[in-house]
């Protein structure tokens, strides 16, 4: 067939052989495949009825416009916004299956004030910044945020999360830092706000180079494409977009 224009085409395919590997490296824990900014390119709803239909536990988006796509083009596994709370588009949240994040007391209050009014409990996850330093609740406040929130009547918090800096990186003295951190985290909620149940860290890099980090839930995003964060092919990923083009 004569080829009129670029085109990208995506192998599905081997977007399952890629989460099947994933999953393999991290056993029992529950697989979030990271499906923001369209699939990195790759077609956000096709990539996650696919990944449904091969069992994943769920999704993770930035942006309200992709928690909408998703749920209107039929996807129902649970979904985790990253992205910040916005007091207009609370309805969002108010079946259950997509989690909002939780990353200040502000964000507290809008969901308490929006359950108390109609009568909805929302679940959420808790993100901590424990260095990456772009959002999240200040280490320093950690203790304050699991008691305000432990005495909650609208708001469940389902997950803990974090997110690495420079998992990516051969020195790993900051990652390691990072790691540490976080799990002073995990002890703290096991004794603090003792319903929750998944614990998040790992990154597309942390996936592949720090099962430490793996806990009970992980994020991959652009080694579910194929594609790792190191700079070099791997062994057992595949690239799923093939780009083709008229010369």
């Amino acid at each position: 067939m004569l080829l009129l224009q670029p085109e990208a085409d995506i192998r599905l395919k081997r977007l399952i052989t890629n989460y099947k590997y994933i999953q393999s490296q991290t056993g029992s824990a529950k697989v979030m495949a990271v499906v923001k900014a369209d699939a990195y390119g790759h077609g956000a709803l096709q990539v996650s009825k696919s990944l449904s239909k091969a069992g994943i536990h769920g999704f993770c988006v930035a942006l309200i416009s992709e928690i909408r796509e998703l749920t209107q083009g039929g996807i129902q596994r649970p979904i985790l916004h990253l992205g910040k709370i916005s007091s207009d588009e609370l309805d969002v949240y108010k079946s259950g299956q997509v989690r909002c994040t939780i990353n200040s007391t502000e964000d507290i209050t809008t969901l308490e004030d929006y359950g108390h009014q109609n009568s909805i409990r929302f679940t959420s996850h808790l993100k901590i910044d424990t260095g990456m330093g772009r959002m999240g609740v200040c280490y320093e406040e950690l203790d304050s945020m699991m008691v305000k929130l432990s005495g909650s009547q609208h708001i469940k918090v389902e997950g803990i999360y974090s997110h690495f800096s420079t998992a990516e990186e051969k020195d790993t003295q900051y990652r390691d830092w990072q790691l540490k951190r976080f799990k002073k985290v995990v002890a703290k909620a096991n004794t603090i706000l003792t319903q929750v149940e998944y614990f998040h860290l790992a990154n597309s890099a942390a996936v592949l180079n720090c099962p430490a980090a793996h806990f009970n839930m992980v994020r991959p995003g652009i080694s579910l494409y194929g594609v790792t964060p190191f700079g070099e092919p791997h062994d057992y990923l595949l690239p799923v977009m093939r780009l083709k083009a008229p010369i």
